[in-house]
């Protein structure tokens, strides 16, 4: 009985893993990212075999002892011997099963299979490269206003004067997005727009708002700009943002896995961000220190160092805003790809 019982728990293993290994591979087969698949794991596939195998063993008690219902009692106390050791392998599989369940859904593994989605789906990729620099370039327009703010300071304002001027800009900004919100506005724009445009108009908005910048100090002969005028164009990216590109950016997980939504996305909104503010004050530090050894700009009168004319942190800021709409027309051709693919599905 024991022998039987192997042999029906290959069997059925062996049937329940070839089903899943096709359905596997018919998605294999279809040319989507990576990220519209659910992954299986060789441990998860083993414990549905197993358990089906089992239960199903455990249902169907009378086909093992039909045959040995008339043979007496020896017959019966076998049976009832065999359906006890029947019942304690069924406890321990459902033990084993739960311990291995309990693993695989620890932190650890989930911050495993994040990972491993991300590195494996380009649309995830590529929607990490697009926040990343995202940060960065806020990361390198906060050095500014931090100059920009201590050159006001030195000019006879006070740090409370400083606060409340602040504090109005980013109330009127915060009042600019909801009223966007609220008025169905930047719903209107975004949809003007598309989804490859809306994606693409926060990083032209920062990119020609540092182009003016830059033009600032071409004009002025390397004087800083106004911090009215900064604040203008830093804000105004924020409230695209808010208002248009963020739900646009929170449409692009529609459609994907389990594993994409629920594992990666959170990794990709944190580290995201941590990666690029931490890059662009790493790049901006290492510009700093290596540009004068190897002879790359002037430091001006006012003791500020700048290259061709520009300072370090203006420069990056165009190069990263250029990085950063090209990266935005990418996401949005591969979400059209992965529309497209749904669409076939359906």
């Amino acid at each position: 009985m024991q022998r039987h019982w192997e042999e029906q728990m290959r069997i059925a293993s062996c049937g329940d893993l070839a089903s899943l290994s096709g359905s596997e591979l018919s998605l294999n087969g279809a040319a989507v990212d990576s990220s519209m698949k659910k992954s299986v794991s060789l441990g998860s596939m083993k414990r549905i075999a197993s358990s089906q195998a089992s239960l199903a063993q455990l249902n169907n008690p009378t086909q093992h002892t039909s045959s040995n219902s008339g043979k007496g009692g020896m017959t019966r106390a076998k049976s009832i011997g065999a359906l006890s050791a029947t019942a304690e392998e069924k406890a321990k599989l459902e033990d084993q099963e739960n311990r291995k369940i309990i693993d695989e859904n620890s932190f650890k593994q989930r911050l495993l299979r994040g990972v491993t989605t991300i590195l494996r789906s380009r649309l995830l990729m590529a929607i990490f490269t697009y926040n990343a620099l995202y940060a960065s370039t806020s990361v390198l327009l906060s050095f500014q206003r931090a100059e920009l703010v201590a050159n006001r300071s030195s000019h006879g304002s006070s740090a409370v004067s400083n606060t409340a001027f602040l504090a109005k800009i980013n109330t009127a900004s915060s009042v600019a997005v909801f009223g966007l919100q609220i008025s169905g506005l930047g719903a209107l724009i975004a949809n003007s727009c598309g989804q490859r445009g809306a994606l693409a108009l926060m990083p032209l908005v920062r990119m020609s708002g540092v182009i003016l910048l830059g033009w600032w100090h071409w004009w002025s002969r390397g004087q800083p700009p106004d911090l009215t005028l900064f604040l203008i164009i830093d804000e105004f990216t924020k409230v695209i943002n808010f208002a248009v590109a963020k739900p646009v950016r929170e449409n692009l997980w529609r459609g994907l896995s389990p594993e994409a939504r629920y594992e990666a996305k959170p990794i990709v909104d944190t580290l995201a961000n941590r990666w690029g503010g931490g890059s662009a004050a790493f790049l901006v530090s290492f510009i700093n220190k290596i540009a004068p050894l190897i002879g790359v700009g002037v430091t001006n009168e006012d003791g500020q160092y700048s290259i061709f004319g520009f300072p370090p942190v203006l420069l990056l800021c165009i190069v990263i805003s250029a990085w950063w709409t090209a990266v935005s027309a990418d996401v949005g051709n591969i979400r059209r790809k992965i529309d497209l693919e749904l669409k076939k599905q359906q």
